[in-house]
């Protein structure tokens, strides 16, 4: 038998963008491969310059893409294939070509769209793009009805591809695929898995509704203990497993298994996880003392808003008084675990009296809690999600992947508020960013982000303590600089 076949596996960004975590999708697919019987190649475009990485002669390029300069960067990437190499097939997938697949595939920089999870797909489909057989029988794809030259005008979709099973995920990865030394986080001891996949909640902005249809799969207690050891093993600098689910409580039991295995095996580490707030509000003290004593240092929220106008427009379904009590009973009973929280604003028919509810009610939980973080609050950025269909007039949808590109995180100025408001917000999300960043991530960071924090964040606090978010300048250019630091200009 021959060598195996080359598969390029890309990661889009923007160049030398500081503090990259791994891409862990790209592993789960990468493996995927392996197992199917191909080779392999993960090409982290934030990692170098993409016009010198050798192209090779793989069965196919695989991008995988959010919504957002992310697309950006993998169209140009794809230019860059088509031009040196225009019979090698390029697929997409993630999760903005997985919600708008037919308008993915319409773009002549695309030729197959994967559909959903990948684990299950990138096998058949390298086996048939090998052999130059029709796509029609490969599940979970969308794809030009030529076969995928990207010469037809019609796009056709096969059926869905089946669910993997989560407990089948091998637990060893492949990280021998990726230079592990210029993933920053990694070095600084924070390393990721994921144990869940979905979450049943509904709220508005969120991907998961149409991504996964609402529906929620957990890796088994066992399972995931495994690959935490594994992981500690491989890393032995580990700090904290950062777990990259959607929700990690939807099932107490599962949580409460994990926690009694980590225990009874002797495990030390610390974790952090996403929870949400109506969640916590019901946990008793029994339930949150055991996370504690396993290890838990952090829960992460989604605030959203103090306003429950805003919380049903957003269909969050947490009331201020869940978010109260919650890190409320976090101090009572597991004062060791940190609640850390986004928020929002921008939404549409939002006020300035809806603002206020949301820095009254952080305030309130700082006096509840005062080991409550805060991220930010951001300005909505409008992605594929059910909001999406429900804004104003004067915010028209992008009609293309390329302009699908041009949407930036963090800079959207939502079109349905005056200039005057949206420039209040850009400012409070300025003074927010700086006055209560957390340090735990800002030690995370390289040092230019570290010194601007340090110069500005007594800036930002003493505005935020004055509501005077009136002109910060010296705030929004430390904010934009950061940004651009940290990859997202």
């Amino acid at each position: 038998m021959g060598e195996a076949r080359e598969v390029l596996l890309v990661f889009p960004g923007r160049r030398r963008a500081p503090d990259p975590q791994v891409p862990l999708q790209l592993l789960h697919v990468a493996s995927a491969l392996r197992r199917a019987g191909y080779r392999p190649r993960i090409a982290d475009l934030r990692l170098g310059d993409f016009r010198t990485l050798p192209l090779g002669d793989p069965v196919f390029v695989g991008i995988t893409a959010m919504s957002g300069p992310q697309i950006r960067y993998g169209l140009e990437f794809a230019e860059r294939v088509r031009a040196e190499r225009p019979g090698t097939p390029i697929v997409w997938g993630g999760v903005h070509p997985t919600l708008l697949p037919e308008q993915t595939a319409a773009d002549a920089r695309v030729d197959v769209v994967v559909r959903g999870e990948g684990e299950l797909v990138v096998g058949p489909l390298a086996d048939a793009l090998a052999a130059g057989e029709p796509l029609d029988s490969v599940a979970g794809i969308t794809f030009s009805a030529d076969g995928g030259n990207g010469c037809g005008p019609a796009v056709r979709s096969s059926p869905d591809a089946p669910l993997i099973d989560l407990d089948a995920i091998p637990v060893e990865l492949p990280y021998d695929l990726l230079p592990l030394s210029l993933y920053s986080t990694l070095q600084a001891g924070r390393v990721h898995l994921q144990t869940s996949r979905g979450c049943p909640s509904r709220c508005g902005f969120c991907y998961n509704t149409a991504f996964n249809k609402r529906r929620w799969r957990g890796k088994s207690p066992e399972r995931v203990v495994d690959e935490m050891e594994w992981l500690l093993r491989r890393f032995p600098g580990t700090k904290v497993l950062d777990p990259v689910d959607d929700n990690f409580f939807v099932d107490r039991r599962r949580v409460e298994a994990i926690c009694d295995l980590i225990l009874s095996r002797g495990l030390e580490f610390r974790w952090r996880a996403n929870c949400r707030f109506d969640y916590l509000a019901k946990y008793d003290a029994e339930f949150l003392r055991l996370v504690e004593r396993a290890g838990c240092m952090e829960l992460d929220f989604g605030g959203e808003s103090g306003s429950a106008r805003m919380q049903d427009v957003v269909c969050k379904e947490v009331s201020a008084d869940e978010i109260l009590t919650s890190v409320t009973n976090l101090r009572r009973w597991a004062p060791s675990i940190d609640p850390f929280v986004s928020w929002l604003s921008g939404l549409p028919g939002e006020t300035y009296a809806d603002m206020e509810k949301t820095f009254d009610l952080m305030d309130a939980m700082g006096r509840a809690n005062p080991r409550t973080q805060h991220y930010g609050i951001f300005l909505y950025t409008p992605f594929p999600s059910p909001l999406l269909d429900d804004l104003p007039p004067e915010f028209s949808p992008p009609q293309s992947l390329a302009e699908w590109g041009e949407i930036e995180v963090f800079h959207f100025l939502p079109p349905w508020h005056t200039p005057e408001y949206v420039e209040k917000l850009r400012s409070i999300s300025a003074v927010t960013r700086w006055a209560f960043y957390p340090q735990s991530r800002i030690d995370e960071h390289g040092r230019a982000f570290k010194a601007a924090y340090g110069a500005m964040c007594g800036a930002a606090r003493l505005r935020w303590r004055h509501r005077a978010f009136g002109f910060p300048v010296e705030l929004r250019l430390a904010n934009a600089a950061a940004q651009r630091l940290r990859g997202f200009l």
